[in-house]
Parts: structure tokens; sequence; C-alpha cells
């Protein structure tokens, strides 16, 4: 059964992105996450995470910073390291709203916009044979 480890242990501040600064949550120690899709998956301390894109008039109905923050996280790692490929993302990524108590409703709506409008990317290959 797919659960986070640890709880998440973070700070709100602001980062440049695109030329603009941008509201982020910075990594105070390791989120860890047990994947039924993936496996273990550690976003390590330090990484920051703008929190779930969502256009501004939606804030209202789905912030970037709410129930479901850890699973954005999680996401965001995935789409910077491409440890996993952007379909799989997607899935663990609604595993992890599951587990942060999302509804499924909202679950699913969340799954599809990260899978129609997020990035699309291929797993990293790893070339050292590790």
């Amino acid at each position: 059964m797919s659960k986070f480890i640890n709880t998440l242990d973070a700070r709100v501040s602001k980062q440049m992105r695109d030329g603009k600064f941008t509201r982020v949550a910075i990594l105070d120690r390791d989120l860890c996450y047990e994947s039924d899709i993936a496996g273990k998956v550690i976003v390590p301390v330090g990484f920051a995470s703008d929190g779930a894109s969502v256009p501004r008039f939606m804030w209202s109905i789905y912030p970037p910073f709410g129930k479901y923050l850890e699973a954005a996280i999680v996401h965001d790692w995935f789409c910077v390291t491409h440890k996993v490929d952007s379909v799989t993302a997607a899935k663990v990524f609604r595993e992890a709203l599951e587990v942060c108590g999302v509804g499924k409703w909202r679950r699913s709506k969340m799954y599809w916009a990260v899978r129609l409008g997020g990035p699309k990317f291929q797993k990293k290959v790893d070339r050292s044979g590790h």
C-alpha cells in the first residue's frame, strides 16, 4: 500500500523562475514516499517545488499549496529528474493524491490535467549501468 513515510517539512519562499518571482515550498528534510507504482521515492532536502501548477484564476478551487502538496512535490521531482516517464509520473501523482486524502472526483480531474496539460518526457536512461 502506497504511503508517505515521513511528514512534509518545508518552508515557503520565493524563487526567480522565468523572469518572475514564484512562491515555492523548499524541503527542509527529505520527503520519502513509498509507491506501489514507482517504488521508494526520495525527494531530497533543498528541493524547491511550486506546488500544483494551477492557473491563477482557479486558485480558489485548487490552491497550489493545497492538501495535495506532497503529491505535487513528488510529481515535480519526476518532472525535473525524469526517473520515470511522464505517464508514470502522472499515475504516481494520482496515487499520491489518494494517499493525501483527495477525493476520487477531484483526483481524476487533477490527474487528467497533468496528463493532458503537463510536461511530456521520457525516463532518463542511466548509461553508467546502475
